[in-house]
């Protein structure tokens, strides 16, 4: 059985990032892109102290991508400025994002990234039929999927927390569902503040995630 303990979003203006890391460390983190930051402010929100040593992997999605700083970074290349620095070369690689993060959440193992091509849809079911997977063959103690997305506008993050044993903090499990459910909630990025606002309704029970592009991951959401 896998468990939900923690569903949430964050939204952040632009200029406000920096700031919010800063008061979750006591110091800021330098040289950080938008992604990272906004990835390191979820993960520890989503993890208590007393739980981020516990072997953990990071999967999350994103629609924008790096993509102010790749288009930063090659204004200053075709306005002869020379080569960019290392640590604006490594704002454009996602992947990279959990180096910077692990310091803080010392059982980090792993951390996957998911590009998406589509504006508004998401891929929450493919995150949470890996997460599923991995729980259930034990490789990790907890997961967490998310959806982050930093634009000029501002910052936000979506994320859901699963572990593979039951705690306290746990609010719902998890397992496959039957496609084609008629209340079966759209896979969108904001899906897990929909999930906690279904946590909020004392008389709703179920809950149906499904993406029309993979039906087979139907998940359903029991509370407990």
């Amino acid at each position: 059985m896998i468990y939900l303990t923690a569903a949430f979003s964050q939204h952040l203006a632009a200029d406000d990032l920096p700031s919010a890391v800063r008061a979750a460390l006591g110091k800021p983190l330098r040289r950080a892109a938008p992604l990272t930051q906004l990835a390191l402010l979820g993960a520890l929100a989503s993890l208590p102290a007393e739980r981020r040593h516990l072997p953990t992997a990071l999967l999350w999605q994103s629609t924008h991508g790096p993509r102010q700083e790749t288009q930063a970074m090659l204004e200053e290349l075709c306005a002869g400025g020379g080569e960019p620095m290392p640590f604006e070369f490594l704002a454009t690689q996602p992947a990279l994002a959990a180096a910077q993060i692990q310091p803080f959440l010392p059982g980090l193992r792993s951390a996957m990234h998911f590009p998406l091509d589509t504006a508004g849809l998401a891929h929450w079911s493919l995150l949470l039929a890996l997460a599923g997977n991995w729980l259930a063959e034990g490789r990790y103690v907890q997961v967490l999927c998310a959806h982050l997305d930093s634009t000029a506008d501002g910052a936000a993050g979506h994320w859901l927390a699963l572990a593979g044993s039951r705690r306290e903090t746990a609010r719902a499990c998890l397992r496959p569902a039957t496609a084609n459910a008629p209340t079966a909630l759209p896979d969108t990025p904001d899906f897990p503040a929909l999930v906690a606002n279904w946590l909020d309704q004392p008389r709703a029970s179920r809950l149906h995630l499904q993406s029309p592009d993979s039906p087979r991951l139907a998940v359903e959401f029991a509370t407990l």
